[in-house]
């Protein structure tokens, strides 16, 4: 009898419960990690606001021209506008590369607003460096997002604060400039380092994880294999063929062998012996 080819059936397309609940805690997962980094960045984004409305208290103070005041008004009030649109946005980020990109693009509008802003301001008061130190900070902590795409804000904050620090703040001594300058760089290493080390946890996160789903595969792959003969199987009367899936007759041991990891080694019993070979005695194993 000529049979047909039956493929493995650990290599046919599966749908396991057990796979598909494996894949669904593997996107939870994935989700919670990205509602985090949401949560995160919400709230760093929401804080800056406090001392966007403390500096918009003091400039009335500070700020005797009502020209420049009311430029001082103007870009604090569309730094506010572009902090709303950022939360906004960072709400409805679909996935980590979404989130990433808003964030790249946030950061750098409010650094390049933050600069202005602080150009704008009195000369002779250079409070507001300090500020821009803790942003230095907050750029590579508080902002999940990939090394370059954290580091090209923080370039342009550097270079902006290197202007305000040796153009603007003329009333500045050389102390103070080193000092500022010396924070800033202190401020932004040390962000460095913990963004670095938690995206070396966030790479053995992602690791681990696939390594659960190839071990969560495995099991089902071995859960199919020992399932693969349970149930009814058809087999004839007569000669013993079985009925595979797609309605072909198998032979029993040919059946057997291409779903499980058994082999036969072929022998005669000593009941069919005298029926198949009645002229021969057989000889009886030591």
């Amino acid at each position: 009898m000529c049979v047909p080819h039956v493929p493995d059936p650990l290599s046919r397309p599966r749908d396991p419960q057990g796979l598909m609940d494996a894949e669904n805690y593997l996107k939870q997962v994935a989700h919670l990690r990205l509602e985090s980094e949401r949560r995160l960045a919400m709230l760093v984004t929401s804080v800056m606001f406090v001392p966007n409305l403390l500096f918009a208290l003091a400039d009335r103070a500070l700020v005797a021209d009502p020209a420049t005041l009311h430029l001082l008004y103007t870009l604090r009030g569309v730094n506010l506008l572009m902090w709303l649109v950022g939360i906004w946005c960072i709400r409805r980020a679909p996935s980590h590369e979404a989130l990433g990109r808003v964030i790249f693009a946030l950061s750098l509008g409010l650094i390049v607003f933050v600069l202005w802003i602080s150009w704008v301001r009195p000369p002779d008061n250079w409070m507001p460096v300090r500020t821009l130190i803790v942003i230095s900070f907050f750029i590579f902590v508080a902002y999940p997002n990939r090394f370059r795409d954290q580091l090209i804000p923080w370039a342009v904050l550097l270079v902006g604060t290197l202007g305000l620090i040796l153009v603007r703040y003329a009333t500045m001594t050389a102390v103070d400039r080193v000092s500022a300058l010396t924070h800033f760089l202190l401020a932004g290493m040390l962000g460095m380092l913990v963004a670095q080390n938690r995206r070396a946890l966030d790479h053995d996160l992602d690791a681990s994880q696939e390594r659960e789903r190839g071990a969560m595969v495995g099991r089902e792959r071995a859960t199919a294999a020992l399932r693969s003969l349970e149930g009814i199987i058809p087999i004839c009367s007569y000669c013993h063929e079985v009925r595979t899936e797609a309605g072909a007759w198998e032979q029993l041991d040919a059946y057997v062998r291409s779903r499980t990891d058994a082999d036969f080694s072929h022998g005669i019993c000593p009941s069919c012996w005298p029926k198949h070979f009645p002229d021969i005695t057989p000889t009886p194993r030591p």
